[in-house]
């Protein structure tokens, strides 16, 4: 960085903005504090600087057992950076955090079969709606709304109507007994969902209705 400082120096440039990324569904708030103060301290080298980007990453709680972001500490961590260099503005990345818990993805059954001792669920939707899964092996929380009232008792994958064997929903769940004609719910997929929707295999997407 002293060696790069040099060369924008030397072509008459000036950086007005720091930026960093540490990951994606960071639960620790004072993740944010150490990146702040990483870059406060490049404010020597840079002093021109107005604004330090903290980057996004903000957890969701998504799997069972998993707590929420805890605001009032990442507010107190982004304070003490903010004490630290108050000269800079510090932003934030929402990124998933404000909207995904806003969207669902409702399907419904459309066969259940076992093979090579897995239980499979498929439904009337797949990849083509939520590519998340299937890209990077995002984790949906999966609900039978029509058995809400009954225990679950059996572990399935569930599965969409796609030629590829990607296509799946989520592996290894575990669901009241489901039978077809059953409506599951897909939750948190307000953010990344309908906009990475696509009509492969000529299947159209689940529709997107704002309520």
């Amino acid at each position: 960085l002293e060696e790069f400082a040099k060369y924008i120096d030397v072509a008459g440039a000036r950086i007005v903005g720091l930026h960093a990324h540490t990951g994606s569904g960071i639960f620790n708030p004072f993740n944010w504090e150490q990146v702040g103060n990483c870059l406060a301290g490049l404010l020597e080298l840079f002093p021109h600087a107005s604004y330090a980007d903290l980057g996004g990453g903000l957890g969701i709680p998504e799997k069972p057992g998993e707590s929420p972001l805890d605001m009032s500490e990442l507010d107190a961590a982004i304070g003490r950076v903010k004490q630290q260099a108050p000269q800079l503005q510090l932003w934030l990345e929402p990124g998933r955090f404000i909207v995904a818990g806003a969207g669902a993805l409702v399907t419904c059954v459309t066969q259940t079969k076992g093979k090579g001792g897995i239980r499979y669920v498929g439904v009337g939707t797949g990849m083509n709606s939520l590519l998340r899964p299937a890209l990077y092996g995002a984790y949906h929380e999966i609900v039978n709304l029509s058995r809400l009232a009954e225990p679950a008792s059996e572990v399935v994958s569930i599965v969409g109507p796609v030629c590829e064997t990607g296509d799946r929903l989520g592996s290894d769940r575990l669901l009241p007994k489901t039978r077809e004609g059953d409506v599951l719910l897909i939750a948190n997929t307000g953010a990344y969902g309908y906009v990475m929707s696509s009509r492969y295999n000529l299947r159209e997407p689940a529709a997107e209705v704002v309520i």
